[in-house]
């Protein structure tokens, strides 16, 4: 870890001290040469530990990326997924004989370890949203990993629609606003929060009150969230009250609860 200016100027003093010929080197004035020159060195010689801080961290993420079999690189591995392509075995690694972006349809992933068995869930992209992928994709994805894990990995892969969240809400707003703006901004307010949490990520209440209560003319600490809840793909609607994970990792209004219809504007 790169030392601060003052921890290399100290030593270099203390240095200084122990040298008999040195002592004529008194001056307490920032512009006296030796000083200067010193401050030089210090600088030089902070600037070359910052950057070698910053090499080795490059490198450390490297190995760490590339370490076989890690959360990382199957992280890494999974989003170089080609669909339509084979594997060739080269110099003893199931390998793509040639890189194709084109082809590396999955665009959302993420890698957990769930007891001791890698669980990874993906989705595609259709007009810049997570998408399923279809039962053909999910094959060969199923497929792929099977042929690059480490031998003994149990591995589950899945690809599922949107959770689908329905919120019920009372928002005041200021009476001199116009709701004809108002509703369209909050409306795209809550789609926006939904659309940037992260991709298995987590849906905060206090988060998306916070985005709602952004919108120029909604009154500060006036959202009142009267219900919320979520449906997994093949599970029942459950109500949370502070957070909810998504099943697929990712969320979408119901289009059965749509937000025009699920939010009381007061003044």
């Amino acid at each position: 870890m790169a030392r601060t200016p003052e921890e290399i100027k100290a030593q270099m003093i203390a240095q200084k001290e122990l040298q008999v010929e040195l002592t004529t080197l008194n001056s307490v004035s920032n512009s006296a040469v030796w000083r200067l020159w010193m401050f030089i060195t210090v600088m030089t010689i902070y600037y070359f530990e910052v950057a070698l801080d910053a090499f080795k961290a490059s490198v450390q993420l490297i190995i760490d990326e590339n370490q076989y079999g890690t959360l990382s690189w199957w992280y890494n591995q999974v989003k170089g997924y080609q669909h339509g392509d084979l594997l060739s075995f080269i110099n003893n690694v199931y390998k793509y004989p040639a890189i194709d972006t084109g082809k590396q349809i999955v665009k959302y992933c993420s890698v957990t370890d769930n007891g001791g068995k890698v669980q990874i869930k993906v989705a595609k992209q259709e007009g810049n949203e997570p998408v399923v992928l279809t039962a053909d994709e999910i094959n060969g994805v199923v497929d792929y990993v099977n042929e690059i894990r480490p031998a003994g990995t149990q591995i589950t892969v899945q690809s599922l629609a949107a959770d689908l969240v329905r919120i019920n809400l009372n928002v005041y707003y200021n009476a001199n606003g116009d709701i004809n703006l108002i509703r369209p901004a909050v409306e795209l307010a809550i789609t926006n929060y939904l659309a940037n949490i992260q991709f298995d990520g987590v849906f905060y209440i206090n988060r998306l009150i916070d985005a709602i209560q952004a919108v120029p003319a909604v009154i500060n600490d006036q959202v009142e969230v009267l219900s919320a809840a979520a449906q997994g793909s093949g599970d029942p609607y459950k109500a949370f009250t502070s957070r909810y994970s998504a099943k697929s990792g990712y969320f979408k209004i119901d289009p059965s609860y749509p937000l025009s219809t699920q939010i009381n504007y007061i003044t």
